[in-house]
């Protein structure tokens, strides 16, 4: 039998270059199917053979080609060949993002929810976390929206479409999960206003930053947000604020009253702005944009 040698060549940085995949999306191949297996140095630093390099580039154009990266990290390296040789590149590899997108909704449309989730988890695998927030889920988000008001999406679509991302929401949690005693961001919806577009958004945001993430969703008691937030001793408290209900001042005024003033509190949502009183707290702020979210995040 002919051993091939492995010559063990690369760091973490320089494979990113050779495979063009990012940092997170190698971490996540490596980890949860355990795509190359990696030595590690005297030191701990993570080292890439030649064979590992080869076998990321293999599994980036299948997965290029439509095929989930689970289904090829159990192939060998000439079964990948084979499947790489049999298929059709997608025809319109100019805006990969648009693509994703596009097939997403598609299936939103007929309500086909087994190829809305696959094409979800493909974009997952493919794209770098901080490019799927901004770049798939945001605008699938927007065009939810756009459709549900010139009556092309009903209700039905809508919660279709923010089941799944809630779903996607659990597995960046768990594949992102922070280690040590990281800082907790709470999110909810005020109690009256069933919206948490924004706030799944904000949420997968603060997962892929390391945040431990506190998901209540929409339509949360005043009462049941200060309890989450004291309970997990959360550094920061973000508020979606999509409507201007009638409620929403008594909730805002509520929490205001019954959550620690040593608790930061972000509101964002399409109403956000709006909340002057409130905004203008020592420990209150307006995030007006995804952006300026992840440079919170950041921080």
């Amino acid at each position: 039998m002919l051993v091939r040698w492995k010559t063990i060549c690369c760091q973490f940085l320089v494979v990113t270059k050779l495979t063009g995949l990012s940092i997170d999306v190698v971490r996540v191949w490596e980890r949860r199917y355990g795509a190359v297996r990696p030595v590690r140095s005297a030191g701990g630093t993570r080292l890439y053979s030649d064979a590992d390099v080869l076998r990321l580039n293999r599994l980036h154009r299948a997965v290029e080609r439509g095929y989930g990266i689970g289904q090829a990290a159990r192939l060998s390296e000439s079964e990948l060949d084979e499947l790489i040789a049999g298929a059709q590149p997608s025809p319109d590899r100019t805006d990969p993002y648009q693509c994703a997108r596009q097939r997403f909704i598609a299936a939103i449309q007929t309500m086909d929810v087994v190829a809305a989730d696959q094409e979800l988890a493909r974009a997952a695998t493919l794209f770098a976390p901080g490019e799927l927030v901004k770049k798939i889920v945001s605008p699938i988000f927007d065009e939810v929206r756009e459709r549900k008001t010139l009556k092309e999406f009903g209700v039905a679509h809508e919660r279709v479409a923010t089941g799944l991302l809630r779903r996607m929401l659990g597995s960046l949690i768990r594949v992102y999960a922070p280690s040590g005693n990281l800082d907790t961001l709470v999110l909810a919806t005020p109690a009256g206003d069933p919206h948490e577009f924004d706030l799944l958004l904000a949420a997968l945001l603060a997962a892929v930053h390391g945040w431990r993430v506190v998901y209540l969703g929409a339509d949360v008691a005043a009462a049941e947000i200060a309890l989450a937030v004291r309970l997990t001793n959360a550094r920061v408290l973000t508020l979606n604020v999509a409507t201007e209900h009638y409620r929403i001042n008594e909730e805002l005024e509520s929490i205001s009253r019954i959550v620690s003033g040593s608790t930061q509190v972000w509101i964002i949502g399409a109403a956000a702005s709006r909340q002057r009183a409130h905004i203008g707290r020592a420990t209150w702020s307006l995030v007006r944009d995804l952006e300026e979210l992840d440079d919170k995040l950041k921080r």
